[in-house]
């Protein structure tokens, strides 16, 4: 018997169908489940998905909005068509603590459900960027147990996840060197532009731990060469080795040349459509490294054929008939800095 499927459920009724049969052949009568209380069957089912089968979510609640911004360590501030996201802990060269975790998780929370705006930008005040974890949550890891351990470090990467899939454009300002969870939040930016004197390291390894929680994202960012010796090494690098990486997309002389690169960033993306180029962003992460399969291949296609019947698709061809600018353009993206 030639079984021309490769589906193994199809496989097994095909041979129990045709073992009923030669058992007939032999005068013996087999009753239809049988075999009910012999077999085998699975309780839960388990399903391989797609990267684009997985939806991040937020993993704690928040606790305020831009409307009773309460947070000092980190602000949030809201333009037209802007938000900027600064941490605000200079005199601790800004090292993420439990508080400036929760507000970071507060603003992104918000900025997933802001369609008005479409830019959003990570900054820093101080003379670094950010320099990793404060220091008092590895000892609070030491006399955690195993369980709130692994639920500490899952619910940061699950952060990180959740700041990469904003639909806005997201540019990381690193004025100052960056360090560990540091590197972590500019891996998460769609673009990072630095100062040329900054530096970046990962030096868990130094300290004997290993930076499980970065991994995914310094490795998606850079690729595996270049990630194993970020991770491993625990190299101090420069802001121009580290564009050559892809860590960072470019280098600027001083601080101060961020604003003009900013208006160019507004002025461009002003131009594209906010709901195509948040499907464009989710479609480049969730294709990012992926064998070419043919789930892969019908994914890709059915989000080409569902786009272009949208109305951004439907009015954007209708301005360049009329050669007139689609509506979403009319409304000029304005930096605040």
């Amino acid at each position: 018997m030639v079984m021309e499927t490769k589906d193994w459920e199809t496989i097994e009724r095909a041979l129990a169908a045709k073992e009923a049969e030669l058992m007939q052949q032999e005068g013996s009568q087999v009753s239809e489940g049988h075999l009910s209380g012999y077999r085998y069957v699975p309780t839960t089912k388990v399903v391989d998905k797609q990267s684009w089968e997985t939806f991040a979510v937020p993993h704690i609640r928040p606790t305020c909005w831009s409307e009773n911004w309460h947070h000092k360590d980190v602000l949030f501030e809201l333009g037209e068509g802007i938000a900027y996201i600064t941490l605000n802990r200079p005199e601790a060269n800004n090292a993420l603590n439990e508080s400036m975790s929760q507000a970071l998780q507060d603003a992104t929370c918000e900025l997933h459900n802001r369609r008005d705006i479409r830019i959003v930008v990570l900054r820093a005040e101080g003379s670094m960027f950010c320099a990793g974890g404060d220091p008092k949550h590895f000892f609070d890891a030491l006399a955690m147990s195993e369980r709130d351990d692994r639920k500490a470090a899952i619910g940061f990467m699950k952060f990180l996840f959740w700041f990469q899939s904003l639909p806005q454009f997201t540019v990381g300002l690193a004025q100052g060197s960056a360090m560990g969870s540091g590197i972590g939040l500019l891996c998460a930016c769609d673009m990072v532009l630095a100062a040329s004197a900054a530096r970046f390291t990962c030096s868990e390894v130094k300290l004997g731990f290993c930076p499980a929680a970065l991994a995914p994202f310094v490795t998606r960012k850079v690729g595996p060469a270049f990630a194993k010796r970020l991770l491993c090494m625990a190299e101090n690098i420069s802001a121009e080795q580290a564009k050559r990486m892809g860590l960072i997309s470019d280098v600027v002389e001083e601080e101060s040349e961020f604003s003009d690169y900013m208006k160019d960033i507004c002025e461009k993306v002003t131009l594209c459509a906010p709901t195509a180029a948040g499907r464009a962003k989710r479609l480049a992460q969730n294709v990012s490294l992926q064998p070419l399969t043919r789930k892969l291949l019908e994914y890709t296609g059915g989000e080409l054929a569902d786009i272009r019947i949208g109305e951004e698709a439907i009015k954007g061809m209708v301005a360049v008939q009329a050669r007139v600018k689609p509506y979403w353009a009319e409304t000029p993206i304005k930096p605040l800095y």
